[in-house]
């Protein structure tokens, strides 16, 4: 499933962006990728977990399809966000 990534400014897959969650932040070790500077601090990480971003197949994307932008400011999004932040 392919979604607008807002900080990254570009369509990601949900895989992708769970990768690129799982490695280190800052310096890396020898051989290891860095964590992308703009998924320091994202805040979309709860929502694509939960499928709460607008998606589209990659075949659709493939096809010229594109998801919507998620509004990030919208009540429930809001709270799945402010949820995550809490329990971290």
């Amino acid at each position: 499933m392919i979604f607008y990534c807002i900080p990254q400014q570009a369509y990601m897959k949900t895989d992708n962006c769970c990768n690129l969650r799982k490695r280190p932040a800052g310096k890396a070790p020898a051989g290891a990728q860095p964590m992308l500077r703009a998924c320091e601090k994202c805040t979309m990480y709860p929502l694509v977990d939960k499928n709460k971003v607008p998606t589209v197949t990659l075949d659709d994307y493939l096809g010229g399809s594109k998801p919507r932008i998620v509004n990030l400011t919208a009540t429930v999004n809001r709270k799945i966000i402010q949820a995550n932040i809490v329990a971290a």
